[in-house]
């Protein structure tokens, strides 16, 4: 990571310099931690939610969590989306991904997993300060069963990736990104090197969506940041 020689660089150091003690950090497709593990050395007395559905990841992602006794750390084996029920997963690893319009399991390469709206999943939870989603396409539907936290505006800061999956499940980036914008997000992407937020595009892998407190935010927190138009 410190060499950048990490697929999740900008965002990680990102992530570093904005998360604060007493943050709510919520990993959806938290994979097997890394980021999570991140997360721990930042928040002290905050807490941390995992959300991750592959079986395999999962053992290792609740290794990660015991080995390294972080106590703040909730795990929900389900596939965030934007319904309630079950869906096949298919693919290994990082490249572990929901396979639209499937119902049941497939033979011997996937495996049938729990859904959840993140709007239900969390519920009553005050607030995300930092939220992270990496779900190899499926990032519009997180985003639209997050919908009624998104409205209360108890997420500021959100950094997803967006790779050319969408496509997989009928989408266009243009078309997801107006979405986001439409609900009052900016985006951006992070160069840390130059400790620069820069709004518009064009943008990287990882996109930065963040609200106007989001941008405030980040300005407070991460010191000189400059936002680039």
């Amino acid at each position: 990571m410190y060499r950048s020689e990490w697929f999740d660089f900008e965002m990680l150091k990102f992530m570093q310099a904005f998360l604060r003690p007493d943050d709510h950090f919520l990993d959806v497709g938290a994979n097997t931690g890394l980021h999570t593990l991140l997360a721990s050395t930042c928040l002290t007395r905050g807490r941390i939610t995992c959300v991750e559905p592959d079986p395999k990841n999962l053992r290792r992602l609740h290794h990660l969590i015991t080995l390294n006794q972080i106590n703040n750390a909730i795990v929900h084996e389900v596939a965030a989306s934007d319904t309630s029920g079950h869906i096949v997963l298919e693919g290994t690893d990082v490249f572990a991904r929901m396979t639209p319009g499937t119902n049941a399991a497939g033979e011997g390469r996937a495996a049938q997993v729990v859904t959840a709206r993140l709007d239900e999943l969390l519920g009553n939870t005050a607030r995300v300060d930092y939220c992270k989603i990496d779900v190899e396409g499926a990032e519009w539907q997180v985003f639209k069963g997050m919908t009624e936290w998104m409205q209360r505006k108890n997420l500021p800061v959100v950094v997803f990736e967006m790779n050319g999956s969408l496509r997989a499940y009928g989408h266009q980036g243009e078309e997801f990104l107006s979405w986001l914008r439409a609900k009052g997000y900016q985006l951006a992407n992070y160069r840390h090197s130059e400790r620069t937020l820069r709004m518009g595009p064009p943008y990287d892998d990882n996109i930065f969506a963040l609200t106007s407190e989001g941008v405030e935010l980040a300005s407070s927190r991460i010191p000189g940041l400059r936002i680039q138009a």
